[in-house]
């Protein structure tokens, strides 16, 4: 009876051992919904994953969901943990119609920017039964975009329904969602688009049957949690101040290190100082090392291999009369500290920009183009032609280039100042007044004319833009980002490319004939003049539906004779009291701006009269 009582009282600890293993491992990662795995920090209830990272699972259909801010859901079709990443299904069309369930509901999908979700770049995004308005903005909606080729031949859209969305009156656009704006909402309206879907890593060269739909949401990976006290943290913890946000966080002891995917801190693993462990090691490292040897020689035999070529190529597009550093891949490293994060200045589609300090202290700008994109590194490579044929103060200086690594990278002097786009967003100290903005204004339209005018062979620059434009510790310009632009062809006037640049600043006539010029620079230039003139976002989605485009915004105010109200009030009350020429000189840079923006690229002015306007008005200024 003792032995058969002791049994009894043995199993009964095992299973509540068991059991209390069940229920701790339940405080951090979720159930299953359905046939979908719900990685930490997801969570679909109370005592699971992380609040911040909520999502709905259906008790009845067992289908997981997305409820996004404004009260639209949308169904979770699947997961990527290791990237962070789940595709949602495009929500489904109200019969009969050519709209979409979430438009009467939510107006489209809302995320709240101060939670850890946003729309990723690899959607491209189709609006359909859109206002005819939309066909001056900058989203494509000619009938040659690819958003019609998907309703005709996806078989995916009834002909009934096909037909009413691309019919003539209510057109289908295209853009690419991700980044800012379009990374928290796609907006629909009555007076807008009505409805709307996403393919997810468009390829073109596949036929729209094969286009995948889905709309890619990814998340951020949690910090660590936020304290008040050392009781609100675990033993390897200590509450105290983060350098990154300021506030009271769990940070890990020494010997400890955060592990986001866990939510707690983890102990460093230690080598073994066992002998049969070093053996093993031993063993296997030597097993390995000569499979090694000839890979590391492979390996450069090949990158040496592409070095020459890339030179080669450079070289015959550049002229032997043109000089510039080749840099080594090793000083370029220690430059940057192996590419570390922290020195970082910029990223974009192309790459990342890192600031870097060579053996001599002269600081540098290192641009690297993504591993494995040929289109980013074609960019690269582009930009160095570009800036080995010019020469101005204005122009963003080459110092050189690496072909070394598998993606090229170009080293150009460091601006220590930011970016224009930082300056007039509030995001330095220091505020911009009317003086410097109009010598940034001239300084940036000497630096396009000097390309599109006194070259060797003119340039198009087809990205100019407010974040493109650097400051230096003086406020002087320094055009940059080369990446798009392109050589013009002697004796034509025009080169016929594919439309390419950013929502806000495109031509819209380049957008619709794919015809490049030197007047497509004149019209982003244009959304530039108005950005210093009104320190507002050339796209911004937080703006009234008819006030997106800040050319039509500030439009809308210069036709009702009100171009004051829509000018930056911080530059008015710094300029207080107005004086008459004051008043002038803002009319006279607005009706400039106005001018390089006509729809119509022969009625705008070319860049060396803008010089000689900015002249005019820069004197004004000077005038006691």
């Amino acid at each position: 009876m003792i032995v058969e009582s002791n049994r009894s009282r043995f199993s009964y600890v095992v299973l509540l051992c068991l059991f209390l293993c069940c229920y701790t491992s339940s405080q951090k990662t979720c159930p299953n919904c359905g046939s979908i795995e719900i990685p930490y920090p997801l969570s679909i209830e109370s005592n699971c994953g992380d609040p911040y990272y909520r999502l709905r699972c259906d008790p009845h259909s067992r289908k997981l969901y997305f409820d996004t801010l404004n009260g639209g859901s949308y169904v979770v079709l699947r997961i990527m943990s290791t990237i962070q990443r789940m595709v949602v299904q495009a929500p489904p069309w109200l019969p009969g119609s050519c709209v979409t369930q979430d438009m009467p509901v939510s107006n489209g999908i809302w995320l709240n920017q101060s939670l850890p979700f946003n729309i990723t770049s690899s959607n491209t995004v189709f609006l359909f039964n859109c206002s005819p308005r939309l066909l001056v903005s900058p989203l494509n909606c000619t009938s040659s975009s690819i958003c019609h080729r998907y309703l005709e031949n996806s078989g995916r859209v009834d002909r009934k329904r096909a037909h009413e969305c691309a019919s003539g009156l209510r057109p289908c656009c295209t853009f690419v969602a991700g980044g800012m704006p379009s990374a928290y909402k796609i907006r629909l309206h009555s007076s807008g688009c009505q409805a709307f879907r996403s393919i997810l890593h468009l390829d073109q060269d596949k036929p729209p049957n094969q286009w995948e739909e889905g709309l890619e949401i990814q998340w951020s990976l949690p910090s660590e949690p936020v304290c008040r006290t050392q009781t609100d943290c675990s033993k390897d913890s200590k509450c105290s101040s983060s350098s990154r946000d300021k506030l009271f966080r769990c940070i890990c002891n020494r010997g400890f290190h955060w592990n986001p995917s866990a939510a707690t801190c983890e102990k460093y693993k230690r080598k073994s100082k066992w002998k049969t462990s070093l053996i093993v090691s031993i063993a296997v490292i030597s097993f390995f090392s000569f499979a090694i040897v000839l890979v590391v020689i492979a390996k450069s035999f090949k990158q040496s291999k592409l070095a020459k070529e890339r030179e080669t190529a450079m070289k015959s597009s550049i002229g032997v009369d043109k000089h510039y550093k080749m840099f080594q891949l090793r000083e370029l490293k220690k430059a940057t500290k192996c590419f570390s994060h922290d020195r970082i200045l910029g990223s974009g589609g192309f790459g990342e920009v890192y600031k870097g300090e060579l053996q001599d202290g002269t600081l540098v700008a290192v641009k690297k183009a993504r591993v494995g994109n040929l289109k980013s590194t074609q960019q690269v490579l582009n930009e160095v032609s570009i800036l080995s044929q010019v020469n101005h103060k204005n122009l963003v200086r080459l110092l050189g280039c690496c072909v070394e690594s598998e993606q090229p990278l170009m080293i150009y002097e460091y601006i220590s100042n930011g970016t224009l786009y930082d300056h007039i967003q509030g995001r330095y100290p220091s505020f911009l007044d009317w003086n410097k903005r109009l010598k940034i204004a001239f300084q940036t339209a000497e630096a396009l004319a000097y390309l599109h005018s006194s070259a060797h062979t003119p340039i198009y620059h087809r990205d100019v833009k407010s974040t493109n434009i650097l400051l230096d510790d003086e406020f002087n310009a320094k055009v940059s980002d080369f990446g798009l632009s392109r050589l013009a062809n002697p004796g034509l006037s025009h080169v016929s490319t594919c439309a390419q640049g950013t929502l806000g600043y495109l031509d819209p006539e380049y957008y619709r004939n794919y015809q490049l010029t030197d007047k497509s620079d004149v019209y982003s230039y244009g959304v530039v003049l108005l950005e210093l003139l009104t320190s507002k976002k050339a796209i911004d989605f937080t703006r009234d539906q008819d006030d997106v485009n800040l050319v039509i915004h500030v439009s809308q105010y210069a036709s009702n004779g009100e171009i004051m109200q829509v000018v930056d009030q911080r530059l008015v009350l710094s300029m207080e009291p107005l004086s008459d020429k004051l008043i002038t000189s803002i009319k006279l840079f607005w009706e400039l701006a106005h001018d390089c923006l006509k729809e119509k690229r022969v009625e705008r002015p070319c860049m060396r009269d803008i010089v000689e306007r900015l002249l005019c008005i820069i004197r004004i200024e000077d005038q006691e």
